[in-house]
């Protein structure tokens, strides 16, 4: 955005100082011009008043003068008369048939005092022309004088130069004014999106910026007003979540002892055991629920930060997890060897481990089989487990992790619909990342990312 709003400014003030620039070189050339043709105009005008007072008989005065002239001036002069024959010259005329020409139109009464506008590049010499009178309005011959330009010349260079220069000075000036101009401007906007890069997106309350102009306040007034509504609104969402969990959970421990009452006085109802399945189901989705309140409040600001490291290895959690009976019937082989020091609780590790364990033996098929392995990357701590069943379609794996989501070929199996939101937010919490994709030639891979290091 910096970068679009320099470019526009300069771009403006750019063409706004070439604007001015192109007009004011054209103005102190023409002036400088202007000046010159005064000036040698009326030298010529004097050479044409010597010309017409001195006779034909006398061209030796008329060639003193000239030789004077030529001397102070150091400009070629030529005099002809009314036939074109020359009465008096002194130096060069640098293009003869050009100054014929000219003294042609002088003696048909036609003075030449046009110059070229002298620019830096212009040449040495420009020639002007006036008819000789004596006593009548008809010509009879007429004088050229051949203009040195080369000092207008350089002081048109040298104003130029000067003009050129203010212009840089100034396209500088306004270089250092646009980039302050954009850093006030831009510097609020850079701190609400570094305090947004820092988690504060997700979490947090972005702070109030009292930088910047009285718009790009009023904008971060606002936006911390909507994050402060909205982290409110999201704790009060989690204390709900943990407040209705804590209180189901004795009534639902109550109705328990009646079932399993029940269930003693006759084990064969039906209806009793099928109650006595929704129950165990209702106790599960409220161990869920709870399990993500406590993650989500350890990952929002106020709650108690997710530290701690500890050293495992692929092979010490296959071990922990073959003697769970809850996982029972699922085959664990770790395919990574030596310990990784990970930057989280042991008890996260291995929660986010059961979760992915849970679902292999869930859904696996009859006899599931879980690779799972540990590594350090790129100082990260990287948990990878990998299940050789029938996977999800594509269109489910964008679904997953959606709280009470569940699989169209999983809804007759037990399960709450919240492993993979408790696995998120337990990454979540730990600053980690998790991905799913699908193995080949059949299974789902689950790679999670956590703070870490090669340890050994």
């Amino acid at each position: 955005m910096k970068a679009r709003m320099l470019i526009g400014l300069l771009l403006l003030g750019g063409v706004s100082l070439v604007a001015v620039l192109v007009p004011l070189l054209g103005a102190l050339a023409s002036a400088r011009t202007q000046a010159l043709l005064l000036q040698r105009g009326a030298a010529l005008d004097e050479i044409v008043a010597v010309a017409t007072t001195t006779g034909d008989d006398e061209p030796v005065t008329l060639q003193r003068y000239l030789d004077r002239f030529f001397d102070v001036h150091g400009e070629p002069v030529l005099v002809v008369d009314g036939e074109g024959r020359p009465v008096a010259a002194v130096g060069e005329v640098p293009d003869p048939e050009g100054a014929d020409r000219m003294l042609l139109s002088a003696q048909r009464n036609l003075p030449q005092y046009d110059l070229p506008v002298v620019f830096p590049w212009s040449p040495d010499a420009q020639p002007i022309a006036a008819p000789v009178r004596r006593g009548s309005e008809v010509a009879q011959g007429g004088a050229l004088l051949v203009v040195d330009v080369a000092d207008a010349r350089a002081d048109v260079t040298r104003s130029w130069l000067i003009a050129v220069g203010a212009a840089l000075l100034l396209l500088g000036v306004l270089v250092v004014l646009s980039l302050r101009f954009a850093d006030w401007v831009l510097r609020p906007v850079r701190i609400l999106d570094a305090a947004a890069a820092e988690g504060a997106a997700d979490t947090g309350v972005l702070p109030a910026v009292p930088l910047g102009p009285p718009e790009i306040q009023r904008l971060s007034r606002s936006v911390a007003r909507m994050t402060q509504a909205r982290e409110e609104a999201l704790q009060r969402q989690r204390g709900l979540v943990a407040d209705v969990s804590h209180q189901l959970r004795n009534p639902l421990t109550a109705m328990r002892y009646r079932v399993d009452d029940l269930l003693a006085d006759d084990p064969g109802s039906e209806a009793i055991t099928a109650l006595d399945g929704d129950l165990e189901r209702l106790s599960a989705t409220l161990d869920r629920l709870l399990a993500i309140a406590e993650v989500e409040q350890r990952a929002s600001p106020e709650g108690e930060a997710a530290v701690g490291e500890h050293v495992t290895s692929a092979a010490a959690l296959a071990a922990l997890f073959r003697q769970r009976r809850d996982l029972e019937g699922i085959r664990i082989d770790p395919t990574t060897r030596g310990e990784v020091l990970v930057g989280c609780r042991r008890s996260d590790l291995e929660d986010i481990a059961f979760i992915l364990l849970e679902n292999v033996r869930k859904y696996g098929g009859t006899s599931p089989r879980a690779a799972i392995a540990l590594w350090a990357e790129d100082g990260r701590a990287v948990l990878r487990v990998a299940d050789d069943g029938p996977g999800l379609a594509d269109e489910d794996l964008a679904r997953l992790g959606t709280r009470f989501w569940r699989a169209e070929a999983h809804r007759s199996l037990p399960g709450t619909g919240l492993g993979h939101a408790v696995l998120a937010a337990i990454v979540h919490a730990n600053s980690g990342t998790v991905s799913v994709s699908r193995a080949q030639p059949s299974g789902l891979v689950v790679t999670v990312t956590l703070a870490g290091s090669t340890w050994s």
